[in-house]
């Protein structure tokens, strides 16, 4: 398995982690305050949990097809959404 597939898995496991710590953050929150921006930041973090863990099993089953130009890509978009994860976990956390 190439480096660029072992990065992959771990940008998406990443996402993963970051993404339960939002929704545990909103989830938090929406019990504290009960309003519709945080239920509505609740929901889109969960959509983004299920998106990143169908992601990696997707991308796991993957790995044995060779499909060029698929991984640089999908790490790259992985990196990217690590980037945004890590700000939006940072501005909430805040």
């Amino acid at each position: 398995m190439p480096i660029a597939d072992d990065v992959t898995l771990v940008l998406i496991g990443i996402n993963i982690l970051l993404t339960v710590i939002l929704v545990l953050i909103y989830l938090r929150s929406y019990r504290a305050i009960s309003s519709k921006l945080t239920l509505g930041l609740l929901v889109f973090a969960g959509a983004f949990l299920i998106e990143n863990v169908l992601d990696f099993f997707f991308y796991s089953s993957i790995l044995q097809q060779s499909i060029y130009g698929l991984t640089t890509f999908h790490m790259a978009v992985n990196l990217l959404e690590m980037v945004a994860l890590l700000i939006l976990a940072w501005v909430t956390w805040k």
